[in-house]
């Protein structure tokens, strides 16, 4: 039932001996290239920062190139560039960004990027693409490149968007049933799409797929591309010394150790207290009181479970979601992360954070959804009553298909919810707060498309692994 995974384990803990990985991780740089891989990505991001800034590049070619720097996850790199760039067009367009034409690929386009940095853009930006039905014009059909980029954006809507929720629909549709019709490389694009949407896809993971894709393009800009590869690798190597960390922490010197959860309890302690300790020291503020908050009502929760099952009891679908949202741990991994970005703190979103906002409570619910929809079926099979699926079947009588449908609809509506939250006038959270929730729900979806990726990782699940951390992208 539980999902709670160690993201935040000490990087300095009580060690007596350095603990070798089982299985060294290959490095996608070794320590003598670090320094001239850094050099030569240093001087390709400067190229990439000029075209940026070039002054007479076209508004849609500009888009263009940003929508590719975030896909091939190079926007680290490139944040104020880009802040600078989309500010200007909000500023100079407003809402109507008549610039743009009746272009629907641009006009999806812009609002995707928009509304992805923080901006407010109506959905009415897609009315003279409609007809009186309020349908979108039979004429669009025939434009692929607009519907798949109408697609992407409709996945960026809020609550009561009618007008994105009708794009959702139609283009989803559209796409599934041209896809037999298209070029080897658009349908490949189409399909991969149609899988997940990029507003839900792990940045890195994309930019794995992206660098592969965007290299059979022929209007590929060959220095965007090799800083992608360059960076991507850089990134992964990153990752493995962060796994190298994580596996030096030897328990063994903790001692007088009666059973195993006095040994979890005293690892967590220091752990969590370390951290508000570093946060006290660097930025004045003391996060202990949120931590220990966040943590108590994950015990609680876990508690509460523990109750249902030993009683075999199978609470109602609201009672056990309104548990369980807490109990899969994002609530605890939010609030350190909060105070680990070590952005400014205002009392407002402290405020926020410590009555989980929607911001922490949408990907709390997605994750918790997520993690049902993958595994339920083995809890099921072992007997197990309470999770959401078994909850909404035993209250409503439906099959167990229709119950996953529901929760699926109820992941869409928590998407809706937080992607609300993350324009900047509706939210006191930094960008950087507001980008790690939505990954957090990003991350539920990949470790449970197809089962339980954390417990019973199947073969996709392994690969996915494999290439974002063990298996560096050829430079040649």
């Amino acid at each position: 039932m539980g999902a709670l995974h160690l993201f935040f384990l000490p990087h300095s803990c009580p060690v007596t001996r350095n603990v070798r990985p089982k299985y060294p991780l290959p490095n996608a740089f070794p320590n003598t290239e670090d320094e001239m891989y850094k050099e030569k990505a240093m001087k390709l991001e400067e190229e990439v920062r000029s075209m940026i800034n070039k002054v007479d590049t076209e508004l849609l070619n500009i888009l263009e190139m940003i929508d590719d720097i975030q896909r091939l996850a190079l926007g680290h790199r490139f944040k104020s560039d880009i802040k600078n760039k989309l500010e200007k067009v909000f500023l100079l367009e407003g809402s109507d960004f008549k610039i743009i034409g009746k272009s629907l690929h641009a006009t999806a386009l812009i609002f995707r990027l928009l509304r992805q940095h923080g901006y407010e853009v109506s959905q009415d930006i897609f009315e003279g693409f409609l007809d009186d039905q309020g349908n979108f014009l039979a004429y669009l059909h025939k434009d692929i490149k607009g519907m798949l980029s109408l697609y992407e954006a409709s996945h960026l809507g809020y609550e009561g968007e009618e007008i994105l929720d009708k794009a959702m629909k139609q283009t989803s549709m559209y796409l599934k049933n041209h896809l037999g019709n298209l070029d080897s490389i658009t349908a490949e694009r189409v399909s991969h799409a149609l899988d997940v949407p990029l507003h839900h896809k792990m940045i890195m993971l994309e930019a794995r797929w992206y660098i592969e894709s965007y290299s059979k393009r022929e209007d590929a800009n060959p220095i965007l591309l090799e800083l992608s590869k360059l960076d991507f690798n850089m990134v992964q190597s990153v990752l493995q010394r962060d796994l190298h960390d994580l596996s030096r922490w030897d328990v063994s010197a903790v001692r007088n150790l009666p059973d195993y959860m006095k040994l979890c309890f005293l690892a967590l302690y220091n752990t969590v207290n370390e951290m508000a300790y570093d946060h006290l020291k660097e930025q004045g503020e003391d996060a202990l009181p949120y931590l220990t908050k966040a943590w108590a009502d994950l015990c609680k929760s876990f508690l509460q479970e523990a109750k249902w099952s030993y009683n075999k009891i199978t609470p109602s679908f609201d009672e056990y979601l309104e548990n369980a949202w807490r109990s899969v741990s994002g609530t605890v991994i939010l609030s350190h992360a909060y105070f680990l970005l070590g952005d400014s703190i205002s009392e407002q979103a402290l405020d926020y954070l410590v009555n989980y906002d929607e911001l922490v409570r949408c990907p709390s619910v997605i994750f918790r959804l997520w993690n049902d929809l993958g595994t339920s079926s083995a809890e099921l099979a072992r007997g197990e009553t309470a999770n959401s699926i078994s909850c909404f079947m035993h209250e409503t009588g439906v099959s167990e298909a229709e119950a996953r449908e529901h929760l699926h609809k109820l992941i869409q509506k928590a998407w809706k919810n937080m992607n609300k939250c993350q324009i900047d006038n509706e939210t006191p959270f930094p960008r950087r707060f507001v980008r790690t929730a939505t990954n957090l729900a990003r991350i539920a979806h990949c470790t449970y498309q197809h089962g339980d990726g954390h417990g019973a990782p199947d073969s996709r699940s392994k690969n996915r692994v494999s290439s974002l951390i063990i298996e560096p992208i050829s430079l040649i």
